[in-house]
């Protein structure tokens, strides 16, 4: 099937090439893929390895496709499969030039056998390479994208129409323009029929048609596409939903695309594939600007069981959540644990604790609530809860960015227990800062627990949702600590930590190490040499 092959094979070979071609053709792409027994036949011609400059004797096979790459393929027999079997029915030599222990496999490795490129990770030979030739005008890089064919073996009559018209004499002709789209009929009658044929076969008033080229009777098409080209393009018609005079608005779509996250699960795998390709479709066609439907995709993991199994119907091993729920616990702890139990993008084993564990988070919120709403009036305001929900705010902030949920969870929940610590030393109030403390606390918690959030919302006095307000911005000025941990070493070796005011001076953390208990004990009978300060991190007493 390559184009250069009629060039390049020679005049011995000739004959048995043109037989080979004869018998593959008869095959077909499905076949011949899977074909255990490699076949082939050489074309008494070589290439040259530009790395090497060794001769490579070049061979016809029918499992190398022309719709593959270029069509023609370097074969790495010591590194993949079928090269490998193809090399060994035909006595070919096999060179590893990845150090794998002498089996065929495609893992990285390091460079063997391959000049002066031995001995470094064949990732970044393969850049190297690619750059040493392109320098030497003998290659360039190139992206190449492939997609298997798209089955479309599952049907059903509702189905995407395919534009087609089935001609005796004409044989398939396409649906003209101004006729499509094809709309499909309905039909009183859609149980299978027992015949293999789709239930569309027999709505006799939709499938008889005149063919568009001789006007002679002919049949519509009454396969319908799989399931995914309907969803491969929704998000492009979303956009501009009510446009009855084209598929949609250019101007309107390049507007809005691509989209910036795209999160998913199983299904994702296959319509990410089919997605970008009837983006990609479009985009040559001139309909769309960007070739890319999606900027970020996140595929996240599963819950499974407890054991590590799959939740299964047939097993009865799933867990229902109004199960959970009616225990009491709410959806809110639920979807709080999910959260919280690993990041978005890993499997996580079913723990039957962990909702009682989001559940003693969220009452925990809800009753600091209830403690400043019960408080007496301030009579001073000290700044501590907006120091302790300020850092809170900005790490959660910079987390639900990145999707890491289950630290933005993490985040609160610390932010809440250093709120209880201040209530247990002070006591809370009535103050303005542990107003913002409490109202920005239940506003970080909302895209997780949004029914507990939006009641004590309500019940701080708000008339409108918690989910309609703005998102809390920090103050970096509340994100400097007002005390810091200072080490206090002795001849370089570690002796206390102690807490000490932010920005001390040098006198004054000399002093306050000086005076701690324990270092006090050590320097008793300690005649100081030095005294070494390290502003905000560290004092050392040499002696």
């Amino acid at each position: 099937e390559h184009e250069l092959l009629e060039q390049i094979v020679t005049d011995d070979q000739k004959t048995a090439v043109d037989e080979y071609i004869k018998q593959s053709t008869k095959r077909s792409e499905v076949e011949r893929q899977a074909n255990k027994d490699k076949t082939g036949v050489f074309t008494g011609a070589y290439a040259v390895n530009p790395a090497n400059d060794e001769k490579i004797p070049i061979w016809v096979a029918d499992y190398v496709l022309v719709g593959y790459g270029t069509g023609a393929i370097m074969a790495v027999p010591a590194h993949d499969e079928r090269d490998n079997e193809f090399a060994n029915k035909f006595d070919l030599p096999i060179t590893e030039v990845v150090e794998t222990g002498g089996e065929a496999r495609d893992h990285e490795g390091i460079m063997i056998n391959s000049g002066q490129y031995d001995g470094m990770r064949s990732s970044d030979a393969r850049e190297q390479i690619v750059a040493d030739l392109a320098q030497n005008d003998l290659a360039t890089e190139k992206t190449t994208f492939k997609i298997r064919d798209w089955s479309v073996s599952r049907q059903r009559y509702w189905g995407a129409p395919i534009p087609v018209i089935n001609c005796p004499q004409d044989g398939i002709v396409l649906v003209p323009e101004d006729q499509l789209p094809v709309t499909l009929p309905e039909l009183a009658d859609f149980q299978p029929s027992g015949d293999g044929r789709s239930a569309l076969a027999r709505a006799e008033d939709w499938i008889n048609v005149a063919c568009p080229q001789c006007g002679n009777p002919a049949k519509r098409e009454t396969d319908t596409l799989d399931t995914y080209i309907c969803s491969s393009w929704y998000f492009l018609r979303y956009l501009d939903p009510v446009n009855s005079s084209q598929i949609f608005d250019t101007a309107i779509i390049n507007k809005w695309m691509p989209i910036d996250f795209y999160n998913g699960g199983d299904h994702a795998t296959a319509h990410m594939i089919y997605a970008r390709f009837v983006t990609r479709f479009m985009h040559k066609l001139g309909l769309i600007d960007n070739p890319e439907p999606f900027k970020r995709f996140l595929f996240n993991g599963k819950v499974t069981a407890s054991d590590g199994q799959m939740f299964s119907k047939s097993k009865g091993n799933g867990v229902d959540p109004l199960e959970i729920i009616n225990q009491g616990y709410g959806a809110d702890a639920l979807r709080t644990y999910l959260m919280f139990a690993a990041p978005l993008d890993l499997w996580i084993r079913w723990d039957p604790q962990g909702v009682p564990g989001a559940y003693r988070f969220l009452n925990r919120i809800w009753n600091i609530t209830q403690d400043y709403l019960s408080a007496e009036p301030a009579t001073g305001n000290s700044d501590a809860p907006l120091r302790v929900i300020h850092r809170a705010i900005k790490k959660v902030t910079e987390d639900l960015e990145d999707q890491k949920f289950n630290t933005a969870i993490a985040t609160m929940m610390k932010a809440t227990n250093e709120l209880y610590d201040i209530k247990a030393k002070d006591g809370v109030t009535g103050s303005s800062a542990w107003r913002e403390a409490v109202e920005s606390l239940i506003m970080l918690v909302a895209p997780f627990a949004p029914h507990t959030a939006e009641e004590l919302w309500h019940e701080l006095g708000h008339d409108s949702s918690v989910h309609v307000d703005n998102w809390p911005v920090w103050n970096d000025n509340y994100l400097v600590a007002d005390t810091i941990n200072l080490v206090v070493q002795i001849n370089g070796k570690l002796r206390a930590t102690i807490e000490a005011p932010a920005g001390i001076d040098r006198d004054n953390a000399i002093s306050t190490a000086q005076i701690h208990p324990k270092i006090a004990d050590l320097l008793a009978d300690k005649t100081v040499q030095k005294a070494i300060y390290v502003p905000n991190k560290l004092v050392n007493f040499v002696v």
